[in-house]
């Protein structure tokens, strides 16, 4: 799949086998994360390989147990989004570059694309609309496991946590409001966390199981023995939440996971495979060997932040 651009005249252009790697999907992450990597590639003397991972998204995934072949329209967008990220970042010839838009895990296609390479460069969040590379459990991950250096560059700083701090220095009158998250942090905060808790219904009764978990796309999904949580999960309506609370300064957010469970440890399609394929040992005894996961989810979050009274709505 790889499309290698016309080569230039630039006097940096690399003459032997050094290569620096990049993933990108859209994000402005990511789009930092390519301009860092074409500098590397310029000081280096190296070529500079562009990757992006796509997938089906998780709706048609989770909608149908009959996975089909990957469609070309679906691509092409994986492509463009290689053209745009280039464009945004006004990339030249001084740097020869090579395009990679692949399908698969964004994690398994960055790693075999970094063999061999000088440097890896990810950004820390975004997920693109074809979509894969989900950037903050994947830089985790490959900041550990990938087979060169890795260069993790922040993104911009999301307007959900762009709150006041409260240092108790000014006599200004600070009030504590609550925030939405958007989707996008709220995927991100789940990939920082691997404990939830699981909210089910059993005989009209809401129960509450903590429980480990992975997080793929925008598909939560853990494992269980037999039992109230794979009986009552099981295409039933169930909630997920994680968060953070500071309680001595009264701070902390929240995102909550809307579905439906599905046991999927003997679905045959191409999501459940792939869902199972995650590392999740579990942390207490029993052998585990149920999966659920949450399909069809609605994610929510919210943040408790600190302003100044001026700038909450009259009447608030």
């Amino acid at each position: 799949m790889a499309k290698s651009d016309a080569e230039g005249n630039g006097s940096h252009r690399s003459t032997g086998g050094a290569r620096v790697v990049v993933g990108v999907d859209g994000s402005e992450a990511s789009k930092r994360a390519l301009a860092w990597a074409l500098e590397e590639a310029r000081l280096r003397h190296a070529s500079l390989q562009v990757v992006h991972a796509w997938q089906f998204p998780y709706e048609m995934a989770a909608a149908s147990f009959a996975v089909p072949a990957p469609a070309g329209e679906m691509e092409l967008w994986a492509k463009d989004v290689l053209d745009q990220a280039l464009t945004d970042v006004e990339a030249d010839e001084t740097v020869s570059v090579v395009r990679r838009a692949e399908y698969g895990p964004a994690a398994s296609v960055l790693m075999d694309a970094a063999r061999h390479a000088e440097l890896l460069v990810v950004g820390t969040r975004g997920h693109g609309r074809a979509t894969g590379l989900f950037l903050g459990s994947v830089s985790q991950y490959l900041a550990v496991h990938a087979p060169c250096p890795v260069l993790v560059v922040h993104g911009p700083r999301p307007v959900a946590e762009e709150c006041t701090e409260d240092t108790g220095a000014s006599s200004t009158p600070w009030v504590r409001t609550l925030k939405e998250i958007p989707e996008e942090e709220c995927l991100a905060l789940l990939s920082s966390r691997s404990v939830g808790r699981l909210v089910v219904v059993h005989d009209g009764v809401p129960r509450v199981f903590p429980v480990n978990y992975v997080l793929d796309g925008h598909t939560v999904a853990l494992r269980t023995d037999p039992g109230i949580k794979l009986d009552w999960a099981t295409m039933g309506r169930v909630a997920f939440e994680v968060d953070a609370i500071d309680e001595e300064r009264h701070r902390g957010w929240s995102v909550v996971v809307h579905g439906v469970g599905r046991d999927i440890t003997d679905g045959i399609d191409t999501w459940s495979e792939k869902m199972r394929s995650q590392q999740l040992p579990p942390w207490v005894g029993g052998e585990r060997l149920h999966w659920v996961a949450i399909a069809s989810p609605s994610i929510t979050g919210r943040r408790i932040c600190v302003g100044d009274e001026s700038d909450l709505p009259i009447g608030a």
